[in-house]
């Protein structure tokens, strides 16, 4: 039988698979982005070609069965960079264990939507910070865009 998780629940695990990935946690967060960004592209018939298209198709995704947060939304700048706005992040509040407990947050969400875009799009892409103006779970994920 199928159930949802509670956001508790994944933000605990989280918390504990990161604690135990220790000093190794940077050298594998950008390698389980890469993987869930395949997962992502396998689940489409083509790749989005154009910046509109993976817009539609990452949101889509992140609202539908890739939903780590209560909001999740994409968007494409005309000065060359992009963010992803996230409010009610799951993993957010893991990371938040992780820092009341003395330890380092990771955040495997960045560097699938680095490594989805720049697939799609046939670019580099360079995850250039994260802003995190309200309370624990919103942030806006920034990017650079080399075209």
């Amino acid at each position: 039988m199928s159930h949802d998780f509670s956001k508790e629940f994944f933000a605990a695990y989280h918390a504990a698979v990161i604690e135990a990935l220790g000093e190794d946690t940077a050298k594998y967060n950008a390698k389980i982005g890469a993987i869930l960004a395949n997962a992502w592209q396998k689940r489409l018939s083509e790749l989005p070609a154009d910046p509109a298209e993976f817009k539609k198709a990452i949101e889509a995704y992140m609202s539908g069965p890739f939903r780590f947060s209560d909001i999740a939304r994409f968007e494409f700048n005309d000065d060359g960079t992009a963010h992803l706005y996230v409010k009610g992040c799951d993993i957010c509040n893991g990371n938040e264990i992780l820092r009341n407990s003395g330890k380092k947050g990771s955040c495997p969400i960045s560097q699938m939507v680095k490594s989805a875009m720049g697939k799609a799009l046939k670019t580099g892409v360079e995850l250039t910070g994260s802003e995190k103006p309200g309370p624990v779970g919103e942030c806006y994920l920034k990017y650079k865009i080399s075209r």
